[in-house]
């Protein structure tokens, strides 16, 4: 809404001018944009205030918030909606000291909004012209895009921490401060609704003395730092005056409960006047600790088992003594890179791979096989979606289901089936019944994958927000697609025989009766947005696509009645998505349904539309991706939204691989390398972990990392796509 034109004025400072209901009446009228004395106040310094009244457009209440551009002031403003502060710029002390060409926007909240509504500005201006001088002034579902130096940006390193894991004990380590943390006997971050996993340390280090001495590690100079290619062992040389130090560190495979292994070896001709030892601080009761020094010559090495157990009558130094006398020398960790070279072996390679790619694409499985559960059944299976310390270290179908993808592909169909047994057999059905604000929003019915994440003990999570339940339906899409991709690559026709009601009754029935009138989708989250729920692009996708796998299903089981059901709504899906979620004044699909041009929500999640639900050839997807490219473009890829959130938007990785997919679908070969490139060395760069982001100024790693679905398995899916 366009806000230029008349607006109400006058001099002078009174704090009760902000209210609503004062009455305003005997106010000066004056243009907006313009100064205030070319408007009958010539020579006026000091503060004066302007207001506005106007209603509001029934389709904003759609949305989560609104933007005041209140263009450029000169001097210092306070800025107030129905009677408060929204935003303020400068100093009414130092008036003078704002740059005025400055365009302001101040953010909205939609719990602000009313039918008929009032903007009051303050302004303080001490020389020059006075007032709103330039615009224009207007609401907007839009911010104001940030204004960004575009550099050159390499591949570098940002990553500080390591996590090493066997699916059971996890730990990270720090490069810079050379130390372990986050030990925890769990891979996720919730066993359930009352139980943490609990910190076993605060920290953990390898000590070195001289001459009874102690050398700070952070004194040795780095030669290398990473895991040993296509493990999950991390290694640290570091390199002193006439000695080498070199810091290993994993949790074996071969052990089924919470271990952690280190090795600490030092090297050097005069290596008899160094000692090492290995310090633990705040250590819980029930992690047990066994140290054992060694020499041979000219290197001396020290050997620590760290190992939790939660029952008290348990015999632990037993368990220590055993596998240290099980693990003579360096048999331990000789034995760790030989279960991951055997476990690598069944690897499926794509063809062409460069060497930086085989090495991201091998530790991205490393990562995938790192966040898989070991624990016993319930927990077993599970792939969470990033590591502790983080909250978000648990599992979610939108995560998982990537994960899956990748270990299908790639030839590791156990763990693929482990992740989809442990979706097929998790406890969900909080939402069937859900009370929010007094009233049943639930499903009403049983259903199969969870809508929101797991506890480590298969229960579902439900997460509550300002506008209710956050829940991301397009789950039981992606889970049909997984489910599918399962049986047609082994053929594993008694799974689906086992599980065909529950995947019918539980899964994909579900879709169909979660389509509302819109005939698209359900109200939901869609992919982590913000706010209220909507009817999002990407959750249409996921129904499109599940409802197809759905139909193929069914006809693998002879079911032909519900085979023609789901092939029947999928029909009728892909023709409502194609009239309802493209918008052709900007020809562009829309991140979800409720937008309105102008401010059509452009969201690069959609891409996933562009790749299940259209051709990628067709007119659609080139004009959608080439808006996309115009107004997403950040640094060498993309951020994710046009127009939500005030700060600078960092660039988004998923969405750089989901583009560089439909780049080489659409055969613009060089665009997909190119994007896949910048992925990649980042990566290679960072120990062949992924993030969420990459910085808008610089691309160090930002938001959640590393992430394993949405990070390490779409990395690995892409190359599928060539």
């Amino acid at each position: 809404m366009l806000l230029n034109g008349t607006w109400l004025f006058n001099i002078g400072d009174d704090s009760t001018w902000s209210a609503i209901d004062l009455n305003d009446s005997a106010w000066y009228p004056v243009t907006v944009p313009g100064s205030w004395e070319d408007q009958g106040f010539a020579n006026y310094d000091g503060i004066a205030w302007y207001r506005i009244h106007f209603n509001a457009d029934s389709g904003w209440f759609l949305y989560d918030t609104l933007f005041l551009h209140i263009g450029q002031i000169n001097g210092a403003d306070q800025t107030f909606f129905n009677g408060v502060l929204i935003g303020e710029t400068g100093s009414f002390r130092s008036p003078d000291q704002i740059d005025p060409l400055n365009p302001r926007c101040y953010t909205i909240p939609l719990r602000l909004l009313q039918r008929q509504n009032t903007i009051a500005v303050r302004i303080n201006n001490q020389e020059g012209a006075g007032g709103i001088i330039s615009g224009p002034v207007l609401l907007s579902l839009t911010p104001p895009t940030p204004i960004i130096k575009q550099t050159k940006i390499h591949p570098h390193c940002s990553v500080r921490q390591i996590p090493f894991s066997n699916g059971i004990a996890f730990a990270d380590y720090n490069i810079i401060n050379r130390e372990y943390t986050n030990f925890s006997p769990h891979i996720y971050a919730q066993f359930d609704e009352v139980r943490e996993t609990p910190r076993l340390v605060s920290s953990a280090r390898t000590v070195l003395f001289q001459n009874r001495r102690e050398i700070p590690l952070t004194e040795l100079s780095t030669k290398s730092v990473g895991y040993i290619e296509g493990t999950g062992i991390v290694h640290h040389k570091l390199s002193g005056d006439n000695i080498t130090l070199d810091q290993y560190a994993f949790a074996p495979f071969s052990f089924e409960k919470p271990i952690w292994i280190f090795y600490a070896v030092l090297e050097g001709n005069s290596v008899e006047e160094y000692s090492l030892n290995f310090e633990i601080t705040d250590k819980d009761q029930n992690l047990y600790i066994g140290k054992w020094s060694f020499r041979d010559q000219n290197r001396k090495w020290l050997f620590v088992v760290c190992y939790y157990d939660s029952i008290t009558n348990s015999k632990p130094y037993n368990i220590l003594r055993k596998y240290k006398n099980e693990h003579p020398g360096f048999t331990a960790l000789i034995k760790e890179i030989e279960w991951w070279k055997k476990w690598q072996a069944l690897t499926l390679l794509p063809h062409g791979l460069s060497s930086e790619e085989s090495a991201v694409y091998s530790q991205s499985l490393v990562v995938l096989k790192m966040a898989q559960c070991r624990d016993n059944f319930p927990a077993r299976g599970q792939i969470i979606s990033t590591f502790i310390p983080s909250p978000l270290a648990a599992s979610a179908p939108l995560s998982m289901s990537f994960a899956i993808d990748a270990l299908l592909l790639s030839g590791h169909y156990d763990e693929a089936l482990a992740t989809i047994q442990f979706v097929m057999n998790g406890r969900c059905g909080k939402f069937k019944h859900y009370q929010w604000a007094g009233e049943n929003v639930g499903f009403g019915r049983d259903y199969t994958v969870s809508v929101n994440s797991y506890f480590g003990n298969g229960a579902e999570i439900i997460s509550t927000g300002q506008f209710g339940p956050e829940i991301y339906l397009g789950g039981f899409g992606l889970t049909l697609w997984n489910l599918r991709q399962y049986i047609e690559t082994t053929n594993d026709i008694k799974f689906l025989e086992y599980y065909w009601p529950k995947i019918s009754g539980g899964i994909a029935d579900v879709v169909l009766n979660s389509i509302d009138e819109t005939k698209i989708s359900g109200l939901d989250n869609g992919f982590y947005n913000p706010g209220a729920p909507k009817h999002y692009s990407f959750t249409a996708a996921c129904n499109y696509r599940g409802l197809v796998d759905a139909a193929w299903l069914a006809r693998m089981i002879n079911d032909e009645t519900k085979a023609l059901e789901y092939e029947d709504a999928a029909v009728v899906l892909h023709q409502q998505i194609k009239m309802n979620l493209y918008d052709e004044n900007v020809n562009a699909l829309k991140g979800f349904l409720e937008g309105k041009s102008p401010d059509v929500p452009l969201d690069a999640v959609g891409t996933i539309a562009l790749i299940w639900v259209f051709n990628p050839q067709d007119f659609i997807s080139k004009s959608t991706l080439a808006v996309f490219e115009n107004k997403l473009a950040l640094n060498n890829g993309l951020r994710r939204f046009a127009n939500i959130g005030v700060q600078p938007q960092h660039e988004w990785v998923f969405g750089n691989i989901l583009i560089s997919i439909l780049n080489q679908r659409m055969t613009n070969f060089n665009k997909a390398r190119e994007l896949k490139r910048w992925v990649t060395n980042q990566a290679y760069q960072n120990f062949g972990l992924i993030p969420e982001y990459y910085n808008y100024l610089n691309a160090d790693y930002e938001g959640v990392f590393p992430l394993c679905g949405l990070g390490a398995g779409i990395y690995i899916s892409s190359f599928w796509e060539e």
